[in-house]
C-alpha cells in the first residue's frame, strides 16, 4: 500500500514508526517500574487497612467484652442480688448496646439436700422489644454448653466459636462468658457465668459498614475455619455454621486459610487460584487477637493499580499529542527536501517516455540534490546516444536471427525426411535433429545405392554457426563418397583426410557410417568415435553394436579406419543416436543417462521407426522438466522387416 505514497510520506512513516516504538518501550518500562512500585504501596496500603479494621474490630469486641466483666463483678461484690434487680440490669445492657443481641447470668447449680436448683435468666432482643427467657430447662441444659463448660473450667473468659443456639436465642451467634465467683467461708467458689451474645448477621452488618476500598469486602473465620461472617450472605434464616475448609476445593485456597486459621498476617494474588472468588482479586488478612478469630478483606486488584493506570493514560495522552506535532513537523521539514527530487522524477519520467530534449531542472549549490540534478542532465545525453547505438544494435541483431532461422530451414532440409525407401518396403526408415541453438552440429543421412543402403550419423564438435559449417561440410563429403560405392571403411578414410586439410579450428565430428544390403540383410559398418549404436531384436533387451574403429573425423588426416559385419535378422532394428539423447539434463544436473534410454526402447519394440523417436523426444521433455536444451538431440533409427 505505501508502495504508490510518496518519499516524504514513507519516510515520515519510517521514522513515525521508529519514534513510536522507543517511545512505546519507555512508556512500557515507565509502567512497569510504576507498576512494581504501586503494588508495593498499595499491598502496604491494604495491609495497613486491614489492621486498622481488625483495631476497629477489637474496639467493637472489647465494649461488648466489658458487659458480662462487669455485671460479673457487680454480682461477685454482692452478699445478695435479687432476680427483679439482675433482669432490671440486663434488660438496661442490652437497651444501651445494639450490638449485643442477649444476655444470661447463668448460675451454678445449687444442691439443698436431694433438690438441685438451676437458674439462668436470659434476655434478648426480639425486635422492639426484650424478651426473656430462663434457660434453666430440660431441653436446653445450660450447664452442658461450651460457653458455659469452657468458662467454668478454665476459670477464665472467652469468645465461642459461633453457633446456632437451639433453644436460646435462636440464631447464629457467637457468645462471650466471664465466670464469678462467691465467698462462702472457705474461699472463692465458682458461681456461674455472666454471658454476651454477639449475633452474627449483627457482626456482618457491622463488616459491612466498613470500607474497604470500592469493592473490598470483609469476613471472618474462627481458629477452626468456622465462617463467622462471609460477604453478601444473609445469616438470619440459617441454622447451621459453616467451616471454610469444607467450602472451598482448591489446596492453594486451603493454604491461604490455614495461615489465617494460626493467627497469620499476610496480603497475597488470587489469580492463580480457582476457586468462586474472581480470578482477578487479592486478600488481606490479619488476626483478631481477642477472639483468635481473622479478619480478610477481598478486594479487585485494578484497585492496586487505580493510581498507575490514571497516571499511564495520562503519559499515553501526552504521547499522543507529541507524536501528532512530531509527525506534523516531520512531513514539513521532509516535503521541503522531498520537493526537488519529484521534479527531477518528473523530468525522469519525460525522459522515459522518449523526450529526451526535455530540460532537466537545475538547483543552485554544490549539495546532493543540486549534484543528482548536474548527474540528470549527464545521464540524458548518455541516455540519447545509448538509443541511438541499441538501435542500430537491435537492428543487425533482427538481421543475424533472420539469417540464421534462414541457415536452420536450409540445415533441416539438408537432412532426408523419407520413411520409406521406394522399391524396397521391407526397409523403414526414420531420422530427426532437434538443435540446441538456431543451427547444430549434428547430422544424419541415409543414401541407396545399387541394392545398398548407406546410412550415417554424426556429432560435430561445437556448437552454432561454426559446427553447422563443418556439419554440412561433413555431409556433403560423405555423399560424394557414397556415389562411389565404396565401403564404409574407405569413405571414413576419405572424409578423414578431406576434413583435415585447412582445418585451422581442430574441428572433429564423431562419425558412424553403415552399408546395408537391403536384399541379404547383410550390414558393415564403421564406428569412428561415435556412440554405440542399440540393437533391437523382439523379446530381448537392446545390445550394442560393438566395435569403435578410430578416432572422431578430422581429427588426425592419414589415419585407416576398420569395420565390423552382422546380419539383421528379420524385425530387427538399429538404433543411432548422439549424445544430446544420453546427457539430456534436468533441473537437478541429473543426466537423462543410456540405461533409461535402454529402458524405453525395450518397451517400444513394437513400435514404428517414427513413433519410436516421438516417444524418446517425449521422454527426454518431460524428464528435463524445462530445463533449457544443453545439446542437440538426433536419432536414425532404422527396421529392417
Amino acid at each position: 500500500m505505501f508502495k504508490t505514497k510518496g518519499l516524504a510520506f514513507r519516510i515520515s512513516i519510517s521514522l513515525l514508526s521508529v519514534g513510536f516504538l522507543v517511545m512505546f518501550v519507555i512508556l512500557y518500562y515507565n509502567y512497569t517500574i510504576s507498576r512494581n512500585l504501586a503494588l508495593q504501596d498499595a499491598k502496604n496500603d491494604a495491609q495497613k487497612l486491614t489492621e486498622l479494621t481488625v483495631a476497629r474490630i477489637e474496639n467493637v469486641l472489647q465494649s461488648v467484652e466489658n458487659v458480662p466483666i462487669n455485671i460479673a463483678s457487680v454480682i461477685q461484690n454482692r452478699d445478695t442480688v435479687m432476680f427483679v434487680g439482675m433482669r432490671a440490669v440486663v434488660e438496661e445492657v442490652l437497651l444501651n448496646n445494639s450490638l449485643i443481641y442477649g444476655a444470661s447470668i447463668a448460675f451454678a447449680p445449687r444442691i439443698e439436700g436431694s433438690d438441685t436448683f438451676y437458674l439462668a435468666p436470659y434476655l434478648y432482643n426480639a425486635g422492639d422489644s426484650i424478651a426473656f427467657k430462663d434457660l434453666a430447662n430440660d431441653e436446653y441444659r445450660y450447664t452442658s454448653k461450651k460457653w458455659y463448660t469452657d468458662v467454668r473450667d478454665s476459670g477464665a473468659g472467652g469468645w465461642s466459636e459461633p453457633y446456632f443456639d437451639q433453644g436460646g436465642g435462636e440464631v447464629l451467634m457467637a457468645t462471650y462468658a466471664v465466670p464469678f465467683y462467691r465467698d462462702r467461708g472457705q474461699g472463692a467458689v465458682f458461681a456461674g457465668v455472666v454471658t454476651a451474645d454477639l449475633s452474627l448477621k449483627g457482626l456482618q452488618e457491622l463488616i459491612e459498614d466498613i470500607k474497604f476500598f470500592d469493592s473490598g469486602r470483609g469476613f471472618l473465620i474462627s481458629s477452626k475455619g468456622n465462617i463467622v461472617t462471609w460477604p453478601d450472605i444473609d445469616s438470619s434464616g440459617q441454622k447451621k455454621v459453616y467451616n471454610i475448609f469444607d467450602e472451598v476445593k482448591s489446596p492453594s485456597a486451603k493454604e491461604i486459610f490455614a495461615k489465617m486459621t494460626e493467627g497469620e498476617t499476610g496480603i497475597v494474588s488470587l489469580s492463580s487460584i480457582e476457586i468462586e472468588f474472581n480470578r482477578d482479586r487479592w486478600i488481606s488478612y490479619a488476626s483478631v487477637p481477642s477472639t483468635n478469630w481473622s479478619l480478610g478483606i477481598l478486594f479487585l486488584e485494578s484497585e492496586l493499580y487505580e493510581g498507575i493506570h490514571i497516571l499511564f493514560i495520562k503519559l499515553i495522552a501526552i504521547g499522543i499529542a507529541g507524536f501528532v506535532i512530531l509527525a506534523f513537523l516531520i512531513f514539513y521539514i521532509l516535503r521541503r527536501f522531498v520537493k526537488p527530487i519529484e521534479k527531477l522524477a518528473f523530468a525522469t519520467r519525460k525522459i522515459g517516455a522518449g523526450e529526451f530534449d526535455f530540460q532537466v531542472p537545475s538547483f543552485r549549490g554544490n549539495d546532493e540534490i543540486a549534484q543528482l540534478g548536474k548527474s540528470f542532465s549527464v545521464m540524458q545525453v548518455q541516455l540519447r546516444d545509448y538509443i541511438r547505438n541499441l538501435k542500430e544494435t537491435t537492428a543487425q541483431k533482427e538481421r543475424m536471427e533472420s539469417e540464421l532461422e534462414i541457415a536452420s530451414n536450409i540445415q533441416q532440409q539438408m537432412l532426408p525426411v523419407s520413411e520409406q525407401i521406394p522399391g524396397w518396403e521391407k526397409v523403414g526408415l526414420y531420422g530427426m535433429l532437434k538443435p540446441a541453438r538456431m543451427v547444430g552440429g549434428d547430422l544424419y543421412d541415409f543414401i541407396v545405392h545399387d541394392e545398398c543402403l548407406y546410412f550415417a550419423i554424426g556429432d560435430v564438435s561445437g556448437k552454432g554457426i561454426p559446427a553447422a559449417l563443418f556439419m554440412a561440410k561433413t555431409l556433403t563429403l560423405f555423399r560424394a563418397k557414397v556415389s562411389k560405392g565404396l565401403s564404409t571403411d574407405l569413405i571414413a578414410n576419405e572424409i578423414n583426410r578431406d576434413l583435415g586439410e585447412n582445418n585451422a579450428q581442430s574441428m572433429f565430428v564423431t562419425f558412424f557410417i553403415g552399408k546395408l544390403n537391403m536384399r541379404t540383410g547383410e550390414l558393415h559398418y564403421t564406428n569412428a568415435g561415435h556412440n554405440l549404436p542399440l540393437l533391437l531384436s523382439a523379446g530381448k533387451d537392446p545390445v550394442i553394436l560393438p566395435g569403435t574403429h578410430g578416432i572422431p573425423l578430422g581429427s588426425m588426416p592419414g589415419l585407416d579406419y576398420g569395420h565390423e559385419r552382422t546380419i539383421l535378422k528379420q524385425g530387427e532394428k538399429i538404433f543411432l543416436y548422439t549424445d544430446g539423447i544420453s546427457e539430456a539434463v534436468n533441473t537437478l544436473d541429473k543426466l537423462f543417462g543410456e540405461d533409461r534410454l535402454s529402458n524405453i526402447l525395450s518397451d517400444s519394440m513394437g513400435l514404428k521407426p517414427k513413433e519410436i523417436s516421438e516417444r524418446i523426444v517425449s521422454e527426454i521433455e518431460t524428464f528435463a522438466n524445462e530445463a533449457e536444451q544443453a545439446d542437440d538431440i538426433t536419432m536414425l533409427i532404422l527396421e529392417f522387416s
